[in-house]
Formats: structure tokens, C-alpha cells, sequence
């Protein structure tokens, strides 16, 4: 007979949710497509949303799932490390970006839809700009041009060294970090599942509801034969 754990409720099952979306697009899309289908899975609409915004809600949503925040390791040329906190009450809030070209038109910032099946190299590139002109610019956008509107969370991280004071530049993409610590919050949950399933019997809902620390601290025992 199949035992259930007293306790159990439904306060973890938008992790689930999301994680068993993306274990879902691991195996069959790319790293965009994988993004797409947490924001789906956590209630968002990506189409029309801008990259920029993307990125602060997948920092939000990693600190909702993981309790805690993305904190990459810096390292200076003097040896000095440092962590610096990426979380989506330590960078800017999203802007609106428009950059103007000219009377009747200009670019604006890529949205998800826009990178979703864009063919491969200049070509690529040149379907972007497209995607992105707003109106009827007086003259034609150049790949350039996104600079003026990139508000997304990918690029150099400049900070000062604690130890020696020197200006350091980082590069970091935080789309690559939060799918990272998610796929490995995944895989230390299909684990949990496994140990907890062999151990008790449970059925995967009834393990799906447990809170977080409480699967597990059973994990931890039952791997230990506690």
C-alpha cells in the first residue's frame, strides 16, 4: 500500500510546474526555447515580451524557487575573489528603449518572438532589425543600432576590487545563469523524487507537495538510513 506524508500541501507546486516544464525543453530546444517555457510555466506571456523584462523576471523567479539569489564568483587579475548578488532588486529596473532614426521611425528592443526562428548569420541578423523597426525610419537600422536599445542583463558586470581597488569587467548572462541553477535544482529534485519514491512508497504528487526543506532533510535520511 502506498503511504502519504502527513504535512503535505500545495505551497510547492509552482516549482514543480516550472521545473517539470523545462525537463520537458532540456532534451528537444535550445537555450531561448528553454526560457520561453519557464515564462510560460510561471504565467507570463514571452511573445511580446521584451528580453530586458525576461531576464528581471527570471531573476524574480529564481529567487522564488531557489530561496536565494544568483551570486557569480569574480575573480580579479591581483587573485582577489568576490560574489556579487544578481538578484531583481540589485539591478535597474527594466526601461523602455526606443532609439530614434531620423523623422517617422526608429528601432526598438528585441522582444522573445522577435529571436524565435530567425535564420542563420547576416541573414539572421538582418531579420532582426526588421522585426524591431518601428514605423518608417529615414534611414535603414544597423546592427549598431541595438546598443541604444539593449536593457537586457547580458554583457560585462563592471565592478571595483575589494583588494587592490583596479576596475573589473565580468561577463555574464544572466538568461545562461538562472537556466543553470535551474537545471540543477531539477536534477537535486529528481533525485529527492527517486530516493523518497524507493524509500516510502510515496506517489509523485504526494512528494510534489512537500515543502522544499522538509523532501529534503527525508532525502537526506533515507540516504542515510536515518
Amino acid at each position: 500500500m502506498t503511504r502519504t506524508p502527513a504535512g503535505t500541501g500545495p505551497a510547492e507546486l509552482a516549482e514543480f510546474a516550472v521545473l517539470a516544464t523545462l525537463a520537458g525543453a532540456r532534451e528537444r530546444t535550445t537555450e531561448l526555447g528553454q526560457v520561453i517555457a519557464v515564462l510560460s510555466a510561471a504565467g507570463h506571456d514571452p511573445a511580446d515580451l521584451p528580453v530586458a523584462t525576461g531576464d528581471r523576471l527570471l531573476l524574480a523567479l529564481y529567487r522564488d524557487l531557489t530561496g536565494q539569489d544568483i551570486e557569480p564568483v569574480l575573480t580579479c587579475g591581483c587573485g582577489e575573489f568576490s560574489t556579487v548578488r544578481l538578484g531583481a532588486d540589485t539591478v535597474p529596473p527594466p526601461r523602455p528603449r526606443t532609439a530614434v532614426l531620423g523623422r517617422g521611425g526608429g528601432l526598438r528592443q528585441p522582444a522573445y518572438g522577435d529571436l524565435l526562428g530567425l535564420p542563420p548569420g547576416e541573414s539572421g541578423a538582418a531579420e532582426l532589425l526588421r522585426r524591431c523597426t518601428v514605423g518608417h525610419p529615414e534611414r535603414p537600422p544597423e546592427p549598431g543600432d541595438f546598443e541604444a536599445v539593449d536593457d537586457s542583463l547580458a554583457g560585462p558586470l563592471v565592478f571595483d576590487c575589494p583588494a587592490c581597488g583596479a576596475e573589473v569587467s565580468y561577463p555574464v548572462d544572466v538568461q545562461t545563469l538562472v537556466l543553470r541553477g535551474l537545471l540543477t535544482l531539477l536534477d537535486e529534485l529528481d533525485h529527492d523524487v527517486h530516493v523518497l519514491a524507493s524509500a516510502y512508497g510515496w506517489d509523485l504528487a504526494a512528494i510534489d507537495a512537500l515543502p522544499r526543506d522538509r523532501r529534503r532533510r527525508l532525502a537526506a535520511f533515507a540516504v542515510g538510513g536515518g
